[in-house]
């Protein structure tokens, strides 16, 4: 019997892996597995698929798969949702896959059934996918681009070095430039970035050391600043135009906000004005009884014959009209000052 050979944490087992991936292929020959820059495709045959890819929107995003998941197990339960266009499972240089992968439906309805179906999916005990749309970055941004590098020639050399160039627009300053290149596929600007990142010091050259990474999303206003939008094409070559300047406008801004709140954000805030003007209320509601209180309080007082002035001047409520008390002298110490009602109190035994 031979002996059996384990297999340590950070090593696959690549015969019995590619035995159980062998089998996807075998099982159903409209389909064929490729492996190509850390990432294994899973993807329909041409024979097998007529007409344009699916759009971006029928793709979905995996997350949070086991390292030690394969196809051999996500692509059967993935299918439940609907018919495979494409699923991309991203791997390391140990055979592991990364944590994530990408899954291409046929329909948009059948990547939105895929989400509702797997996202919180329980692959294993307490170990959730978990599953949303995919957003296909198709921009790179290039900086550190030498100032003096014609316009002509990056457009150039941008659709040298990469494929499915869709357009090239380029910002200038007097010290600086850069670019947003735009592709066609997500999959073309991952493709270019990576040969970007090899090639374009040596093709700039002068020392040059361009950064390339992917581009943020970029709002209309971002990129209304990239000015030069070029093209390039075999039959008229670089084609260069410049976006035209905003007009200046001398009109009145327009009468309505610039924002807009939210629905709940209205109520909170219809909540909180309410709440403070309960407390208003309450407050001058509490106020207007101390006030009662007090004013009866003297009157009973002035009653009993205990000095209505005098009494008032030391009881009375807040804002009366009083006559105003005697002034104190400048070393008045109230330890040691005689009481103001001390002619009512009967002096004890211990006074005598």
């Amino acid at each position: 019997m031979p002996p059996v050979k384990h297999y340590s944490s950070s090593e696959v087992n690549q015969y019995e892996l590619s035995s159980r991936l062998l089998s996807l292929t075998e099982n159903n020959t409209s389909y064929t597995l490729t492996q190509i820059n850390g990432q294994r495709i899973y993807r329909k045959a041409p024979h097998a698929w007529s007409g344009p890819e699916p759009s971006r929107n029928c793709e979905v995003f995996i997350g949070r798969i086991p390292h030690d998941c394969f196809e051999d197990t996500l692509v059967p339960l993935f299918r439940q949702a609907g018919e495979l266009f494409e699923f991309r499972l991203m791997i390391n240089f140990s055979g592991w896959n990364r944590g994530y992968a990408f899954a291409m439906y046929t329909t948009d309805a059948e990547a939105s059934n895929a989400i509702r179906m797997f996202n919180n999916y329980m692959i294993r005990p307490s170990w959730q996918l978990g599953v949303c749309p995919s957003i296909n970055n198709c921009r790179i941004f290039i900086s550190r681009i030498p100032p003096t590098t014609p316009s002509a020639e990056i457009v150039r050399l941008l659709y040298a070095l990469t494929d499915e160039v869709q357009e090239v627009r380029i910002r200038r300053s007097i010290a600086s430039c850069a670019a947003i290149v735009e592709y066609k596929s997500h999959r073309g600007a991952a493709m270019a970035r990576k040969a970007l990142v090899a090639a374009a010091a040596a093709a700039w050259g002068c020392g040059a050391r361009p950064a390339v990474d992917w581009s943020l999303p970029q709002s209309p206003q971002l990129l209304k600043q990239y000015r030069e939008v070029g093209r390039w094409t075999p039959e008229r070559g670089v084609e260069l135009t410049r976006a035209p300047e905003e007009p200046s406008t001398t009109s009145p801004p327009p009468t309505a906000p610039s924002y807009t709140l939210e629905p709940w954000s209205q109520a909170r805030r219809l909540r909180m004005i309410h709440e403070a003007q309960r407390s208003a209320a309450a407050a001058a509601e509490w106020s207007s009884r101390i006030n009662t209180g007090m004013e009866s309080l003297v009157s009973s007082m002035g009653s009993l014959g205990l000095g209505g002035a005098r009494a008032a001047g030391v009881w009375g409520a807040p804002g009366a009209t009083l006559s105003p008390p005697a002034p104190q002298p400048r070393d008045f110490n109230p330890w040691t000052a005689r009481h103001p009602m001390q002619e009512f109190i009967t002096p004890g035994k211990d006074s005598q």
